[in-house]
């Protein structure tokens, strides 16, 4: 009897088992071939599922962005104010700061290494709109810098690791927009 394999299903797990090769190189380091043998599957199977390094990466940072979206905002739409959704937020990177450190320094250098960008831009649109749904923001300015400042601290934390925590940064990033929404 021929074996049922659920193709979504070992797509999403071959992406998982990329994240790590694309971090530790680099987007612009690594060839399909690398890939491959990192993630213990032959070039063809890899080719069979993503046609390019490109389409794989691509749909790497779509699906970790859903994984990170839905995980979010399970513990985000719990909470009532937007203080307490800030903290949260933050205390979630905080938890898994290596990792969120790992994906926006490989952001960085896909970014760097790549002249077609719409993925990030994709990407971050949907972050946008994930957290104004969850904590309930409706100025998507303010969103948007709630996530650049995001974004800023971890880059900030990637050279200085010594600095100020992630969770301090939410505290107070909390109470500034509090007395800002509270005016």
């Amino acid at each position: 009897m021929p074996k049922i394999v659920d193709h979504d299903r070992y797509r999403k797990e071959l992406l998982r088992k990329s994240f790590d090769l694309f971090a530790k190189k680099g987007y612009g380091s690594i060839s399909m071939r690398q890939i491959a043998r990192g993630i213990g599957v032959s070039t063809g199977t890899l080719y069979h599922y993503f046609p390019s390094k490109e389409v794989l990466f691509e749909q790497l940072i779509e699906e970790i962005t859903q994984q990170d979206i839905i995980r979010a905002t399970a513990e985000i739409e719990k909470l009532e104010t937007t203080d307490e959704k800030i903290k949260c937020l933050f205390n979630f990177l905080d938890r898994e700061e290596d990792y969120f450190l790992k994906q926006v320094l490989l952001y960085v250098n896909f970014y760097q290494q790549h002249q077609n960008r719409e993925v990030l831009k994709r990407t971050y649109q949907r972050c946008r709109d994930a957290f104004m749904e969850s904590s309930k923001i409706t100025d998507p300015a303010i969103a948007s810098l709630i996530l650049s400042v995001i974004d800023g601290i971890l880059l900030q934390r990637a050279f200085d690791r010594q600095s100020v925590s992630l969770q301090q940064q939410g505290e107070l990033l909390a109470q500034m927009l509090s007395a800002y929404l509270d005016q």
